[in-house]
């Protein structure tokens, strides 16, 4: 059984309505299948489908249209029988922030059910019965309870049959090109896109007329299904033009407004209750409910966001939907404050509102430039600008505008606060704060120009200024003039007098100052900001074409500086070439993300709004994606990080610090932000990768060295005599070859390689070190045992050849002394010859122990190296390699 309930629930939910309306809601129910009639009828007849299920629907309508449509259903309904159930009741009509929707209902309605019938059944809540009756032809009849139906006296819906019920929802579709018709460029492009406006008209058999001083179209469209129609030829019509380069396009603004009491007259477009001058180019323009009913087949956005009074007879623009009419399409959605843009006069010089004038601009008090602010605004939610400006409408009066937006612009540490300065930072160059940092800069790049300021020169100058900024325009006038006394080729009292002619509202004089003191100027700097300031002064005078010529000027003498560029961009705006000036800031944005949110939040870009939200959607939702995949990288760098060094890696704290300002940056929604942390991740990836290039440099430098003294290790232990003894030596050093082989044979690229790696390293080091120590010991048992070795070979040969000479020298000794007597020498040798023989053995072996001794010392360290270089030619001939 249909339950109203189970429709409510699908509704989406919505915190803060920017829209409410109070209307019809009409609940229909069936059995099997709905006929397309029911549809089709109630969209023509104003009735937007707020829900469905599938055998009930919710629809919403805000005029009584609606009672003629369930009248004609009825009345079609008796020839073509429909099991249908419809019920009328009281609704409210709720939009929110991102143009969702939903209704609400009175307690007692919104737990109804039914039992569908067999017939066509219309039952009308009994506060709507003097709506219907309103109705010429309709009538009612008190039917009372309705089972599953809220308990109220229900009324029954009876309609005239002689009635054709025809809906009174009709439209005159104007068109009409952009910039003037007495401009000859104008004429030339209006009149060949013109042609191709005029065939498509030609071809739908619309009757038109066609305004020829005015260069306008207007025609009726007598149906919703027209309207739907030919919105979608025109901007089929109008893409195939731009991509073809054989037409030609010219930029128009178009509306479908309520025929109403209108008459199709030549006066038509003057009388339709539009600002032509501020409508969106390119786009339809039609009224929030049609828009709401063309939402199905295009996508809709606000003309004027930030308009404090949105009702469902506020204008909309339509674009087309991609992939047949689903949504795969958006827009940004900033709501910029209503005191912002409701005033109609002249733009501020300084801010460009209008509901001040130059003289009263709170942006004479802020003392210097606020670049942080943006900076600021990049680490705020998007979603978080709506809230601040909303705020502000809160709190700024109109008619008190000045002091209550300088206490707004005071508040330094919320979301209000901040919108407001990002607001009147927008266009600081053509303020009086940018001016000082001017005639303070000695520099001659706009780059460099404020980095290093001089100390404030000139006399009578400063005063004139603070005077000024006091609003005391003509006190400083008097001041500059004197200044100029002073210094008649200083080009700084020209600039002031210029301001002041400015706030006295003499802008002829004040651009004959700004001209002869960009003639004064003596650098680049200088000249540019006198040259942004006179075509500032034309932008705010309507004169865009010249103003445009005039920044192009400006950026030739100060290519770095962006403003310039920015206002050529706001300019073509202003003059209807949204499309144009959107290549502008797309470049502008490329080179510094900062000027999306400037785009975002600027009040002067009110009249191309929707096609640049529009643009700018495309990039928010590239970056998004592109957002998604540095996220997933931030996460992948910390695992890495993680898993590559240790904690007490220098590297280690600096890269998570930098990871965890990253994945600060991920969290908030925001373009810049998102941008920053896109560049960021990619300087992080080429630093990581620097980083571990030099560690794998490192590693395999240190490995080289750490191999050579394993080698010199090995030259020092080989030699030791007792080979059993050096188990833990051995061991250690193994540990040391099969580590270094390890690290030489794998992939350094791998984290956990590169890790293992660097710890090997340290554990190789820290054995090498141990091995060197025991070295020592084993060093001094080496060449002692050698020594002892060389020692005892000297000593033997020695002692052999000093016991062959006394064997031989003792008899030949007592041989030929047999003739000599008397030597008493001789006689005890032979009285005592073995006792001789013994002494002279004992002498012989001292005396050849200290030779061989001298010898052995003398001959050690040659002999030792001639030794180790056998050694090693010998290792590298017959033992294989293990590092």
């Amino acid at each position: 059984m249909p339950t109203i309930a189970k429709l409510l629930d699908e509704l989406p939910e919505i915190n803060q309505s920017r829209l409410v309306a109070s209307g019809f809601g009409l609940w229909v129910t069936w059995k099997g299948d709905l006929n397309s009639s029911v549809d089709n009828t109630l969209r023509e007849y104003g009735a937007l489908c707020v829900v469905r299920d599938v055998d009930q629907a919710l629809w919403f309508c805000n005029t009584t249209e609606i009672f003629r449509a369930l009248a004609r259903l009825q009345i079609w309904a008796r020839v073509n029988p429909m099991a249908i159930t419809c019920q009328v009741v009281p609704l409210t009509f709720l939009v929110g922030y991102e143009m969702e929707y939903t209704v609400s209902l009175s307690v007692e309605l919104d737990r109804q059910d039914v039992r569908p019938s067999d017939d066509c059944e219309v039952y009308i809540h009994p506060k709507l019965k003097d709506k219907v009756d309103s109705v010429p032809g309709l009538e009612t009849q008190v039917v009372g309870n309705v089972e599953g139906f809220a308990s109220v006296d229900w009324l029954a819906l009876h309609a005239d049959q002689g009635l054709d019920y025809e809906t009174d929802r009709k439209w005159y579709f104007v068109i009409k090109p952009l910039g003037r018709m007495s401009d000859k460029d104008s004429i030339i492009g209006w009149r060949d896109f013109s042609n191709e406006i005029l065939d498509l008209l030609k071809r739908l058999g619309l009757k038109y007329i066609s305004d020829v001083k005015e260069g306008a179209i207007f025609f009726p469209l007598d149906s919703f299904r027209l309207l739907r129609s030919f919105c979608s030829e025109i901007l089929t019509l109008i893409q195939n033009v731009k991509e073809d380069p054989e037409k030609k396009y010219w930029p128009i603004v178009m509306a479908g407004v309520p025929q109403g009491n209108l008459a199709f007259s030549g006066d038509l477009p003057k009388k339709v209750g539009l600002d032509w001058n501020r409508l969106a180019p390119d786009f339809p323009h039609v009224r929030f409910m049609d828009g709401f009913l063309l939402s199905e087949w295009f996508r809709m956005n606000e003309v004027r966001y930030g308009t404090e009074a949105v009702s469902l007879d506020s204008w909309c623009t339509l674009a087309p939907r991609e992939g047949g009419g689903k949504v795969d399409h958006g827009t940004m959605q900033v709501v910029l404050p209503a005191v912002l843009l409701e005033t109609e006069g002249d733009e501020c010089f300084y801010c460009g509102q209008k509901n001040h004038a130059s003289i009263q601009c709170p942006s004479k008090q802020i003392a210097t430039p606020q670049p942080q602010v943006w900076h600021l605004l990049a680490k705020t939610d998007v979603k978080d600008f709506s809230k601040g400006f909303n705020a502000i409408d809160a709190d700024v009066s109109q008619d008190e505008y000045p002091g209550t937006m300088l206490s707004v612009l005071n508040k330094k540490n919320d979301i209000e606060g901040l919108m407001a300065r990002a607001v009147h930072e927008i266009n600081v160059s053509s303020q009086l704060r940018t001016l000082k940092m001017v005639w303070r800069s000695r520099a001659k790049e706009w780059s460099e120009g404020f980095r290093h300021l001089a100390d404030q020169e000139g006399e009578f100058i400063w005063e004139g200024l603070s005077a000024l900024m006091e609003g005391r325009p003509e006190d400083a006038e008097e001041l500059a003039k004197q200044a100029q006394l002073k210094a008649p080729r200083s080009y700084q009292p020209h600039s002031l007098l210029g301001f002041c002619k400015l706030e006295q509202g003499d802008f002829t004089q004040a651009l004959f100052h700004w001209q002869e003191a960009e003639r004064m100027g003596y650098t680049p700097l200088q000249k540019a900001y006198l040259t942004y300031l006179q075509a500032r002064l034309m932008e705010i005078e309507g004169n865009i074409k010249e103003a445009i010529n005039t920044y192009k000027q400006a950026n030739a003498s100060a290519p770095t500086w962006i403003d310039p560029v920015y206002r050529q961009g706001v300019c073509m705006v202003k003059m209807g070439f949204t499309g144009q000036a959107m290549d502008l800031f797309t470049d502008l944005i490329s080179r510094d993300p900062h000027v999306f949110n400037k785009v975002l939040v600027d009040p002067e870009l009110d009249r191309g709004r929707v096609q640049l939200l529009s643009s700018l959607w495309e990039m928010w939702a590239k970056a998004s994606e592109d957002v998604e995949a540095a996220r997933e990288r931030v996460d992948v760098f910390i695992d890495d990080i993680a898993k590559r060094f240790d904690a007490s890696h220098g590297y280690f704290d600096s890269a998570n610090e930098e990871l965890e300002r990253l994945k600060k940056l991920g969290v908030t929604n925001n373009y810049v932000a998102y941008r920053l942390l896109i560049r960021g991740t990619d300087k992080f990836n080429a630093s990581l990768d620097g980083e571990i290039k030099r560690e794998i440099k490192r590693v395999n430098a240190n490995l080289e060295y750490l191999t050579d003294r394993v080698r010199s290790i090995q030259r020092e232990a080989a030699w030791f005599p007792f080979p059993k003894l050096l188990l833990e030596f051995n061991k250690d050093f193994n540990f040391c070859v099969d580590k270094i082989n390890w690290i030489k044979t794998q992939s350094m690229k791998d984290a956990d390689n590169f890790r293992r790696s660097l710890v090997h390293v340290e554990e190789i080091e820290d054995r090498i070190d141990a091995l060197q120590g025991r070295l020592v010991t084993l060093r001094i048992i080496r060449d002692s045992t050698l020594f002892v070795l060389m020692l005892g070979k000297n000593f033997i040969w020695m002692e052999l050849f000093s016991l062959g000479l006394a064997l031989v020298g003792i008899p030949a000794l007592l041989y030929f002394t047999q003739g000599v007597e008397g030597n008493w020498l001789i006689d005890a040798i032979k009285e005592q010859r073995w006792e001789f023989s013994k002494g002279l053995v004992i002498i012989l072996s001292v005396l050849c122990l200290a030779l061989a001794a001298i010898k052995s010392a003398f001959s050690f360290d040659k002999r030792k190296r001639e030794l180790f270089e056998q050694l090693d030619e010998e290792m590298r001939e017959t033992a294989p390699r293990r590092y």
